[in-house]
């Protein structure tokens, strides 16, 4: 369920967002900072940006944390649930 959403945030990661990295470059369960895709704190604040208008959601004070921005399939899984949850709503 979450392949579409997954596929969104890699998109914006490559299209909107000022980093050099290829789609290849994109795994889905490397860590977003450090060793991994090596994105930093303005960086973060563009994407979540970004994130916001493209699912036209707001996100929750309590994703706004390491386990959300672990790697893409958790920051994909979060988007999902916060999508799901507002058309509950």
């Amino acid at each position: 369920m979450t392949e579409p959403v997954l596929e969104s945030v890699k998109r914006i990661i490559l299209d909107d967002l000022d980093v050099n990295l290829t789609y290849e470059d994109l795994d889905d369960t490397a860590p977003l900072f450090e060793d991994g895709l090596a994105l930093d704190s303005v960086i973060l604040v563009e994407l979540i940006s970004f994130i916001e208008k493209r699912f036209s959601i707001e996100l929750r004070d309590d994703t706004l944390n390491m386990d959300t921005f672990r790697n893409l399939q958790s920051l994909a899984k979060v988007i999902q649930d916060q999508i799901a949850e507002q058309h509950r709503n």
